[in-house]
């Protein structure tokens, strides 16, 4: 089995300095579905700052540093998977060599939310 990359591109690194969230980054799986951990059922939220998640249990190796996930949600994604920056857009974007696994992917800082 190959190994599993994500990359950021240099747009979506850019992007995530100016925002101050280019460190303590996770990747966390949102889903509304109670008993389907489904593809079209959930997406991909990039966090910062999200240390007191407990559903971390894995890390991913990227260009940008380690990130935090959800082993079990690592299904989801494939072998080259890449975050990009649409500046037209304003929007983080999650491909793929499938093609766009998620064309919106939310940027949280959870330290400002308390």
């Amino acid at each position: 089995m190959a190994l599993m990359k994500f990359t950021f591109t240099n747009q979506a690194m850019e992007e995530l300095k100016k925002r101050q969230a280019n460190h303590s980054l996770s990747l966390f799986y949102y889903t509304d579905a109670a008993d389907c951990g489904c593809p079209s059922s959930g997406i991909f939220a990039l966090r910062v700052n999200d240390e007191d998640e407990k559903e971390y249990d894995s890390i991913l190796e990227t260009n940008l540093g380690n990130v935090k996930a959800q082993k079990w949600a690592l299904v989801y994604l494939d072998e080259n998977n890449v975050l990009d920056y649409k500046e037209s857009q304003g929007t983080f974007i999650l491909k793929s060599e499938r093609g766009y696994l998620n064309m919106n992917v939310p940027l949280e800082n959870k330290s400002k939310v308390h």
